[in-house]
This record gives C-alpha cells, sequence and structure tokens, in this order.
C-alpha cells in the first residue's frame, strides 16, 4: 500500500506536480525532506487525514477499519457533565474517538451478525450529541435512550484515527491526496482557481464516491445511496457480504 509520501504525491500529481517549488522536481523524495512542500506535507497530512475520517463519518460512511463499536458504560452525573440540555443520559467517550458514527440498539445488531449499516431496522435514529468535556480535554455523548443489550448504556459505532497508511482502501487514498492537493496547491505556485477545484473535486466527486463504496462494503443487498452530486439517488449492489464487526 501506498505510503504517506506516495499519497502526497499522488495529490502533488493531481496539481500537474510540484514544479519550481522543488527545483523543477516534480514530486517529493521522502514527507521528511527538508524542503517547504514536504514539510507542509507532514505538517498538514495529519490534519487532512482526520478531516476525511470524519467525514465519512458524519455521513455515516465510515472507511471500515476507522469504526469501531462500544458499550460506553456508567452513566455521568449531572455534575460531571457541561450541559445535558434537552439529553436525559451523558456517557464518557473513548480517548480514540473522532467522531460517533451512530447509536445503535446491541441486541439488534447482534441477531443480524452485527450487519449494523445494512438495515435501518437496527438504527435508532434518536436525537444524540457529541460534546466537550468540562476540562475540554475529552468528549462526551449525550442521548436520551439507552440502547446495550442490558438497557443501563449506550451502544455506539464510532470512527478512530488511521495514522497507518496500512490497509488505506482506495477510496481513502483519493480522498486524502485531494484534500491534500486542494490546500498545497499555493505552496507549488498554483493559484486559487486550482486550490478551488481541487476542493470541489474532492467534495463533488471523490468524497460521494468513497460514501457509495463504503456503503456497498457494509451491505449485503441492493441499497439505495444517497447521491451528494445531485439528482436521482443510485441503486448499489453489494457483491460481497461484509459484517461490521470487520471493522473493529
Amino acid at each position: 500500500m501506498p505510503t504517506e509520501t506516495d499519497v502526497c504525491n499522488i495529490g502533488l500529481g493531481k496539481l500537474g506536480g510540484a514544479g519550481d517549488a522543488l527545483n523543477g522536481s516534480a514530486f517529493i523524495g521522502s514527507i521528511d525532506d527538508d524542503n517547504k512542500v514536504s514539510q507542509w506535507c507532514k505538517l498538514n497530512f495529519p490534519r487532512v487525514r482526520r478531516r476525511v475520517i470524519i467525514e465519512l463519518a458524519t455521513r455515516q460512511a465510515p472507511f471500515r477499519q476507522s469504526c469501531k463499536f462500544l458499550d460506553l458504560g456508567a452513566v455521568l452525573s449531572d455534575d460531571a457533565v457541561p450541559e445535558i440540555g434537552n439529553y436525559t443520559y451523558a456517557f464518557n467517550l473513548p480517548g480514540d474517538c473522532l467522531s460517533v458514527i451512530n447509536q445503535f440498539d446491541e441486541g439488534s445488531i447482534a441477531t443480524r451478525d452485527r450487519r449494523a449499516f445494512s438495515s435501518t431496522t437496527v438504527n435508532l435514529n434518536n436525537q444524540w450529541e457529541m460534546i466537550a468535556d468540562k476540562d475540554g480535554a475529552g468528549k462526551i455523548f449525550l442521548t436520551e435512550v439507552l440502547s446495550n443489550s442490558d438497557q443501563t448504556s449506550a451502544f455506539i459505532a464510532y470512527a478512530v484515527d488511521l495514522p497507518n497508511t496500512v490497509g488505506w482502501s482506495e477510496q481513502m487514498i483519493d480522498c486524502v491526496a485531494t484534500l491534500l492537493a486542494s490546500e498545497v496547491a499555493p505552496v507549488v505556485g498554483r493559484d486559487m482557481e486550482a486550490s478551488n477545484f481541487m476542493l470541489a473535486k474532492y467534495k463533488e466527486v471523490v468524497v460521494p464516491d468513497a460514501v457509495k463504496a463504503n456503503l456497498t462494503g457494509f451491505n449485503n443487498s441492493a441499497k439505495q445511496v444517497s447521491n451528494y452530486r445531485g439528482g436521482r439517488n443510485t441503486n448499489i449492489t453489494s457483491r460481497r457480504s461484509l459484517s461490521c464487526r470487520d471493522c473493529c
């Protein structure tokens, strides 16, 4: 699988190379090299990677390797929460949580071999929210319902960071490379038109394609997938059955 350097170079390739920014060289030799393009890539690569993971998680179409399931455990007391609003229950989220994907009925998922994203019957579709804790160092999950098997806690799917590029899907590689291209464009002498073009491609083409691919991977039957480019939905049929337990 591509390294971080490879992903950066895929992004540079989308811009036609780095050109004068690297004394005529199209690509960086390493993300650790001592030049402004490599230094920018090394500084921003983790931020762009996390942004991509969160983007797909918020669309409830996470990259499989970023998806985890968890019973959140003990309910927090009201005085341990900055504000609970109209919610009934609060729980600490794990330190590796980038974004909550959704809350699920653990019992329903277990009876369906954990195919959580293949049926709305196991998705509670209730109101929930993720907020910072009092210290601002962690995150708290607010919800109106209890959903683990014992009905004592919340059962959720959440997204984690993927700092190791091994195992990245082609869709994740393309997402990160395209978003990197939009942000590195000014560093390699491209104008804002080039930067905006790559950002539009990321939003309108690359992310929707990743959403479709990820939802298909979580499904074992034909499924309507939202078409974020506008127009009608597209029917997508998965050729292979994958369980969400594969994500953990």
